[in-house]
């Protein structure tokens, strides 16, 4: 029986092992390129039918991707922009930018996927285990750009590099993102192992643009891109000046790049960080593709992302942002309280496998109240265990398990004058989104 609807499809390809729920659950079968491969050749290599720009790294990649594809639109380039995660719909992770959803085409796509795993013989099966979620994903995002007519296609890896879905594109450059410790127990338990996961996504003679990184993962993409042959330019390397201003209706960029003259933009997204994303994609456009400079000032200031500092009310103030590890929260707590003061209320949920006591020593002296709860049912967490690490550190912690309750009552706390900030986990903002949406 045919697909009906959206829900049908991505129920269907969630009823496969879905790493991002399943947490720490990878293995040798779960996590490797040679299934994405053959799933590819089937659907005659849709990732080749465009021309991509790949971007890996920990945090800020879905806004450097976004940043970028907005760019690329605003040049009147046909851009497809594939992400992750989603906020409300999966469907968000596959945009065509400036066009509704291509609904028909993706419930066809979604057949002809589940036909062509249907008929993947049983021995392959046997060696090679079943696809997962994300490459049904990334096959359906990669089939659906094509049949879309994209020309460009900004896409962010899932988890590492070498190994992720994504990487069996033909990238015209790589883009990388700050580096940090994540999934160690995949991609390795020091940051120069993780750089080099990171790094795998590099094709000889591809340029690659680098965000500002410690030491350690510096020398690696150095040596990684030597190996490979691919030129790589760090952005830290070129700023002669920088500055950024942000307030709650976005951020004023203004730097030099070495030998240049000074540059200024203005952006929709909030905060420092995003102002050094907009810079890692102007240094890459200068290099690469020098046609796009002048609609980046347009793209910059259309871009925008949910759950980045993402001010869903202002009267009172309520804020959420998916940042979940202990370096992405300190960033959203100094924006935040740059902003709004020291007199705000959090609103908390972290998935099973994120270092949530790192997060609580960050957060829990920082607000006055502070309600734990869980981030909706799409991940595994253990809700008691949080709250003992904030409450901790902060007795004024509550529990409270259910999403919609746990927001009422944080909102009651903030009253009409003090802020709210919702953060720790995407599901949990994508589900606050939902309530004060709907």
């Amino acid at each position: 029986m045919a697909f009906g609807s959206l829900e049908e499809v991505f129920r269907y390809i969630e009823s496969f092992t879905n790493l991002e729920k399943s947490g720490s659950l990878f293995t040798a079968r779960s996590y490797r390129l040679e299934r994405m491969q053959l799933l590819l050749e089937r659907f005659a290599h849709p990732q080749l039918a465009y021309r991509t720009i790949h971007i890996a790294g920990t945090k800020g990649k879905g806004s450097t991707a976004t940043l970028l594809a907005r760019g690329l639109q605003a040049a009147g380039v046909r851009t497809g922009l594939y992400t992750s995660p989603h906020v409300m719909s999966y469907v968000e992770r596959m945009e065509v930018l400036g066009e509704e959803s291509n609904i028909p085409g993706i419930l066809a796509l979604g057949e002809q996927i589940r036909r062509a795993v249907e008929e993947l013989p049983e021995e392959t099966i046997e060696a090679m285990g079943p696809p997962n979620t994300f490459e049904l994903l990334t096959l359906l995002a990669f089939c659906t750009f094509r049949e879309c007519g994209c020309q460009y296609v900004v896409v962010e890896t899932g988890i590492g590099g070498r190994l992720d879905a994504t990487n069996l594109v033909d990238p015209e450059l790589c883009l990388i993102t700050p580096i940090e410790l994540e999934h160690t127990d995949v991609l390795g338990d020091t940051l120069a192992a993780i750089a080099r996961e990171k790094a795998g996504i590099f094709k000889a003679g591809k340029p690659v643009f680098s965000a500002p990184q410690v030491g350690e993962v510096k020398e690696e993409l150095k040596l990684a891109a030597r190996r490979v042959g691919a030129p790589i330019v760090f952005l830290d390397e070129q700023l002669s000046s920088f500055r950024a201003r942000y307030t709650i209706t976005g951020t004023e960029l203004e730097f030099a790049l070495a030998g240049g003259e000074q540059i200024s933009y203005s952006l929709a997204l909030i905060g420092t960080v995003q102002a050094e994303n907009a810079a890692l994609v102007h240094l890459a456009a200068q290099h690469s593709l020098p046609w796009l400079l002048p609609a980046l000032k347009q793209g910059f200031a259309a871009a925008r992302l949910p759950a980045r500092m993402e001010v869903l009310r202002r009267d009172p103030v309520v804020v959420i942002d998916g940042a979940h590890t202990p370096r992405s929260v300190r960033i959203v707590l100094d924006t935040f309280t740059r902003l709004f003061g020291p007199d705000g209320v959090l609103l908390f949920a972290a998935a099973a496998g994120k270092k949530f006591p790192e997060m609580a020593e960050i957060l829990a002296p920082a607000f006055r109240e502070i309600v734990v709860t869980t981030p909706g049912t799409f991940r595994e967490s253990n809700a008691r265990e949080v709250r003992r690490a904030f409450v901790r550190l902060n007795p004024n912690t509550l529990l409270i398990p259910d999403t919609a309750g746990a927001l009422a009552r944080a909102r009651v706390l903030a009253g009409t004058g003090r802020p709210l900030l919702v953060t720790g986990s995407f599901y949990l903002a994508g589900l606050v989104r939902e309530i004060l949406y709907s």
